[in-house]
């Protein structure tokens, strides 16, 4: 564990309290020119884990802005006894980024900050965590139990059209309904318009079978959507304008997984992103290949695909 050097720290007073809020200010408008260069929740996510990084500066006393190597490598093996390491490494790119665009120097850069990040993964050599897969049985159960009400239709075109898109939660939310556009032979396809891995925007075309279709203008019909997103938040019979909160995918998922009676192991392995990997298994046991898997996902990595399909049933071969 690395110790923190000694600092001249900055008494308690008046003064100092009104050079700290400055700083706080300064920083956080320092961040401004990167909107509309990265996304709102990169955004959000600079500015929340720079708070905690000066928060912890503050309770020990050091400076934040700037902030010395040791202090930075000191915060992350702190933070390492309870944070993952992908944790970790996002809280220091919002250091990185905050003293870039203080014009501060990056403390981020040294060795020590290095070594401390290493020392966290080092630490936790642990399989990264997998959500359980949302295969097409399983979400078969989970469409027979949902309610015929309102949130009901949305909660059946969702996990179909999840499941379909091989959408990540926060791109199933952003999808449009004026991005649908029918096929001749039956179904659509959908732009997928923002990725997680498509910064630019360039987007991806993704296919939504017939069946998943009926679903879709089930709920666009009842909610009178025509244009905007298609996936909502409902209040009663009251559809609201805004697109659901990615974590509610997750909830909705959950939920519909208890109503089709599914054990609480079960329940808890489900996440936002089951529909998309239990939909690359699905694929992987009908023999596509590793291309048209990573294709239909927008996937540019074959690790992750791999990883997504190690869990499939595989007994079809057997």
């Amino acid at each position: 564990m690395l110790q923190l050097p000694a600092h001249t720290y900055m008494p308690d007073t008046h003064e100092a309290t009104l050079a700290c809020a400055r700083r706080s200010r300064d920083w956080r408008k320092a961040l401004e020119p990167l909107e509309g260069a990265y996304s709102d929740e990169t955004l959000r996510a600079y500015s929340a884990d720079f708070q905690r990084f000066s928060d912890w500066c503050r309770a020990k006393r050091v400076p934040y802005l700037p902030a010395t190597p040791e202090t930075v490598a000191a915060y992350l093996d702190d933070a390492a006894q309870d944070l993952k390491p992908a944790t970790l490494r996002r809280r220091t790119a919002a250091i990185r980024k905050v003293h870039r665009m203080t014009r501060h120097a990056d403390p981020t850069l040294a060795e020590a900050v290095t070594l401390a990040l290493r020392r966290a993964k080092r630490s936790k050599m642990a399989r990264p965590r997998q959500a359980l897969g949302l295969t097409a049985e399983i979400r078969d159960l989970m469409l027979a139990a949902c309610p015929g009400n309102l949130s009901g239709l949305r909660d059946q075109a969702m996990i179909m059209t999840g499941y379909d898109t091989l959408c990540r939660r926060s791109e199933l939310v952003a999808l449009r309904a004026e991005d649908i556009e029918l096929r001749p032979s039956g179904g659509a396809n959908i732009l997928v318009r923002r990725a997680k891995n498509d910064p630019d925007g360039n987007g991806r075309v993704a296919a939504i079978s017939a069946a998943t279709l009926v679903r879709l203008q089930a709920w666009l019909k009842a909610s009178g959507i025509v244009e905007g997103p298609i996936f909502r938040p409902v209040h009663g019979k009251v559809v609201k304008s805004r697109h659901l909160h990615p974590l509610v995918v997750s909830r909705i998922v959950k939920a519909a997984a208890r109503r089709a009676g599914l054990d609480s192991v079960s329940v808890a392995g489900f996440s936002g992103h089951s529909m998309r990997v239990g939909c690359a298994q699905d694929l992987n046991r009908r023999g596509l290949d590793l291309l048209t898997i990573m294709r239909a996902g927008g996937w540019r990595s074959s690790n992750v695909v791999a990883r997504y399909v190690e869990n499939s049933d595989l007994t079809i071969w057997d």
